[in-house]
């Protein structure tokens, strides 16, 4: 051999040992536990290890990121402080390789960390990125975890979680069960167990391991089941074609949820209860359903539905939406310790994809970017629109991007998707309106709202909670855009208000008197001339002018032209909506809507009359059980006891026009008390929201010595009183007024109120103190109170 080739073959082998110096164990889709920051549902990121390539010149972990919410403003970076973990020592990260990804809210990175100390089989995860540090845990192979049968996690051929080992319970056919009798082969890991729940018995046979594959038999069937590792159940092995959803054209039916909140960390043990929260589309409101929560944060809770719908599961144990169908009962898995987020069921393949890839919450928002409180113009509100049409088209090109990418995502999973974006939009197109000068969209923008929306949904409706609020807000533009305003006619109710022959005449003469009143004032040739006429015929006919106002504002007058006005407009509406061929569920919704926003409106029952007119006219067996419901509730209201030297009369204060005399001599008999002043109205959900938690408020501040005030703004008798009763506002340091109109406004006037509720604190002297007082906020309020001594 000569020289060279000795040269090269030296060479050649001083390059094959140094090449196998630098060997490398890869761990693919490894073995992992989460630590306690993933026991936060409101988290916004998750972590996964999709590989670790162990080196003996460094490590390698490759970690798949991915947004759980839609934040368009994110940028996912780790800081320095990311180690590895092995026993008690910390190996820092070196270098951080992230690797560019088509897919919106995904990072991939490859982190280098120095080499791991020769045999390690288990490591722990820590990083930052300067507002939360991540905790994987026993990282180690695929190989590890399918050797261990307790716990373990089985999925069959088809993708569906089919049954679970716990160390104290196994999860099977959506239920609990016991071991009776268990046996394990520590050879071969094969087992046998007689399982039970109830007086059900089920035998299990559980084959050796076969790289994470198991044949088990369970009672009479047999199968070949995967072991599930991670922390979602993977994306299933093949597409599901279907496109519809369970619709039971709104009959109610239940849909079962069986659940386990497992390994709750510990500040979130003190909550006993898992509530599942879901829109009514005939109420326009929410509505929660509550079961008991276990030691060990177990769970069955019964939920009415009308229909496929939308849902959201408690918001804080685990805060995530899904969609769940009547007449099925689903088995939810939360693991805080593991990280695992699983659906069982019969058909939960939809749920389980939607955990895992939630839907975008992104649309664009009319309020934003608009500068100041003020009205917008027809300017801005079309360069709304032409940023929700480019929103839209971008989020429609990303969900097909991502289904693309994910092939066998279900063509229901798009669907769902898609509408719940379109149905956020909107949501947020339809509050639109309400910064418009007349509260209605241009007729540009409603066409766009009917053509990009409205056209666009299919039963059923309650598959979005988004859209119930959409329809309130583009029927109610429509049909101020095609209707005139609704009004009564007195003189057609003459005998129904009157109480004896007297007030009947004087209805008759004053109906005849402001029809020729009104053709005098038409007359005029300018306005400044009608306003001089109406004010003299106003002097000229006071005393006629009171004596019909003290008929009209009788209680059970008002009460009785209200629901007549109700009962018009719903006719009205009714006739309309039919002539622009809107679906008939949706006419039955809308005017179920108008009878209970008047019971919320007015706090009183209907008269059996127009009870029953109204129910006629929406001829539906679900809405006339809610109207019959809400009449027999305040009803009962109007019924109820209470002390009424709560209710102040105002006729020490006749003659009184000026704000603050008026204030003051209302303050006067509570000198040496603090008072704190609630201005308020039947007419305002807000108001009735805060007033709900008085006795919480008496209760908290019982020890201070506070005279409570409520001023009521335009409120019906009965409604106010009705409020007053339902909400228990009252006690022996309570008082109410609920002054003429003209009183009101100049009490609000002194006191520069704009907005309902307002909160105001007297001190002890009677003078207003600078305070931005909130009684819902108690802690607040209370110290508050102990600075204003």
């Amino acid at each position: 051999m000569s020289k060279y080739a000795v040269i090269m073959a030296l060479l050649l082998l001083f390059s094959l040992t140094g090449r196998a110096k630098v060997k490398t164990t890869v761990w693919d889709n490894p073995s992992t536990e989460y630590g306690s920051h993933y026991g936060n549902g409101n988290f916004l990121l998750d972590l996964d290890v999709s590989k670790v390539e162990l080196k003996t010149d460094e490590t390698m972990v490759h970690i798949t990121a991915r947004l759980r919410q839609a934040e368009t403003d994110y940028a996912f970076q780790l800081t320095g402080d990311t180690y590895l973990k092995v026993g008690e020592k910390r190996f820092y990260r070196v270098l951080i390789d992230p690797k560019e990804t088509k897919e919106k809210g995904l990072y991939e990175l490859a982190i280098h960390f120095p080499p791991l100390p020769k045999g390690t089989k288990a490591f722990d995860f820590f990083a930052s990125n300067n507002q939360e540090t991540y905790q994987i845990k026993g990282i180690k192979p695929a190989e590890e975890r399918w050797k261990q049968l307790f716990p373990s996690y089985w999925s069959d051929k088809q993708g569906n979680w089919k049954i679970a080992f716990l160390d104290d319970c196994a999860i099977y056919q959506c239920k609990f069960w016991d071991y009776r009798q268990c046996s394990v082969n520590q050879k071969t890991g094969e087992a046998d167990i007689v399982m039970q729940n109830g007086n059900d018995i089920v035998k299990v046979s559980i084959g050796k391991n076969k790289k994470g594959i198991r044949t088990i038999q369970m009672g009479n069937q047999k199968e070949e089941l995967a072991m599930i590792t991670s922390r979602y159940m993977p994306d299933y092995p093949t597409k599901d074609m279907r496109t519809d959803f369970v619709d039971t054209d709104y009959k109610t039916d239940t849909v079962t949820v069986i659940g386990w909140i497992k390994d709750m960390p510990d500040f979130m043990k003190p909550q006993k209860t898992f509530g599942i929260c879901h829109g009514n589309i005939y109420t326009d409101n929410e509505e929660t359903v509550n079961a008991d929560l276990d030691e060990k944060g177990r769970f069955m809770i019964k939920i009415p539905l009308l229909n496929s719908s939308e849902l959201l599961c408690d918001w804080n144990l685990c805060n995530f939406n899904t969609m769940l169908e009547p007449g099925k009962t689903y088995f939810l898995l939360y693991d805080y310790k593991e990280g695992r987020r699983y659906f069982m069921g019969d058909d939960c393949r939809l749920q389980n994809e939607l955990i895992k890839y939630p839907p975008c919450w992104d649309s664009n928002n009319f309020y934003i970017g608009l500068e100041g409180a003020g009205h917008a113009s027809d300017e801005e509100l079309e360069q709304y629109m032409t940023s929700v049409d480019s929103l839209l088209k971008v989020q429609t090109a990303q969900l097909d991007a991502f289904c693309e990418h994910h092939p066998t995502l279900s063509s229901r999973y798009r669907i769902f998707s898609k509408g719940n974006m379109l149905t956020n939009h909107a949501h947020s197109f339809g509050q639109a309106r309400f910064r418009m000068r007349n509260f209605m969209l241009t007729d540009n923008a409603r066409r766009y709202a009917h053509d990009t929306f409205w056209t666009k949904f299919e039963h059923p409706y309650t598959l979005h909670s988004s859209l119930s609020y959409f329809m309130s807000d583009y029927l109610d533009d429509v049909l101020r855009a095609h209707s005139k305003p609704t009004s009564l006619q007195i003189a057609d109710y003459i005998n129904d208000i009157t109480s004896n022959d007297e007030e009947q005449a004087l209805l008759t003469r004053w109906s005849k008197w402001i029809n020729e009143t009104n053709a005098k004032i038409n007359a005029a040739p300018t306005n400044e001339e009608k306003k001089k006429l109406v004010e003299k015929i106003n002097a000229d006919n006071a005393a006629l002018i009171r004596d019909i106002s003290q008929i009209l504002n009788r209680p059970k007058v008002q009460k009785f032209l209200h629901s007549m006005y109700t009962l018009h407009k719903m006719e009205k509406d009714s006739y309309l909506l039919d002539s622009m061929g809107i679906d008939p569920f949706i006419k039955n919704v809308w005017l179920t809507q108008t009878v209970l926003d008047t019971f919320e409106h007015d706090h009183s029952s209907l008269t059996p009359t127009v009870l029953d007119s109204m129910t006629a006219i929406i001829n539906n067996p679900y809405s006339t059980a809610l109207i019959e419901e809400a009449n027999k509730h305040y009803l009962a209201i109007e019924n109820r006891e209470f002390d009424k030297q709560v209710l102040k009369s105002a006729d020490h204060l006749a003659g009184i026009t000026e704000g603050e005399a008026l204030l003051k001599k209302i303050l006067e008999p509570y000198k040496g008390k603090m008072v704190l002043l609630d201005i308020w109205g039947t007419w305002c959900s807000p108001c009735k929201e805060r007033l709900s938690h008085s006795s919480e408020e008496y209760a908290r501040l019982k020890d201070h010595n506070i005279q409570y005030l409520y001023l009521a703004n335009h409120s019906p008798q009965e409604s106010w009183e009705n409020v007053i009763k339902e909400y228990q506002v009252y006690g022996p340091n309570v008082a109410h007024y609920n002054l003429p109109d003209e009183q009101q406004k100049a009490i609000e006037s002194y006191l520069n109120v704009h907005t309902w509720p307002t909160y105001k604190l007297f001190n002890q002297n009677g003078e207003l103190l600078d305070a931005d007082i909130d009684p819902i906020d108690l802690d607040e309020l209370e110290q508050q109170i102990y600075r204003m001594r």
